[in-house]
């Protein structure tokens, strides 16, 4: 049986992909880096919802951050690169949808993160030898 905070966690990373402007993001960034206010104009969305929402994602490992740029004031402008293998645009009963391929290192990762927190199979104290390869 889940506990609540187990049950929450999979809410939440379903909460996650469903949100609009965060599968705009990661769309934006899939072909080339970009950095939160070109995404911003872009997409719509406010630059301070835009830092938010790059906040989030970098956070579960879908975005990372691919060049750092310092601008003549020394402002530090941050590129964003999406880790995904492939991302694609469709349209379903009338409404726009994206549907992507998460690289599948980060996934197998996230995976036995997400089963040692639950206590699955990788749950155990030892390594096995998928672990070792890192």
């Amino acid at each position: 049986m889940k506990t609540k905070s187990q049950e929450n966690r999979m809410i939440d990373a379903t909460d996650l992909l469903m949100d609009m402007d965060m599968e705009r993001i990661l769309l934006g960034t899939c072909d080339k880096p970009r950095c939160a206010p070109e995404l911003s104009e872009l997409y719509g969305i406010p630059v301070l919802a835009c830092f938010k929402k790059i906040k989030e994602l970098k956070k579960r490992g879908l975005l990372s951050v691919t060049e750092t740029v310092r601008t003549s004031n020394g402002r530090k402008i941050e590129y964003y690169s999406a880790n995904l293998e492939n991302a694609y645009v469709f349209y379903d009963s009338g409404r726009v949808k994206v549907r992507f391929t998460v690289v599948v290192q980060m996934a197998q990762d996230f995976r036995k993160r997400y089963e040692r927190s639950t206590g699955g199979p990788d749950s155990g104290p030892g390594m096995d030898a998928e672990d070792n390869q890192e």
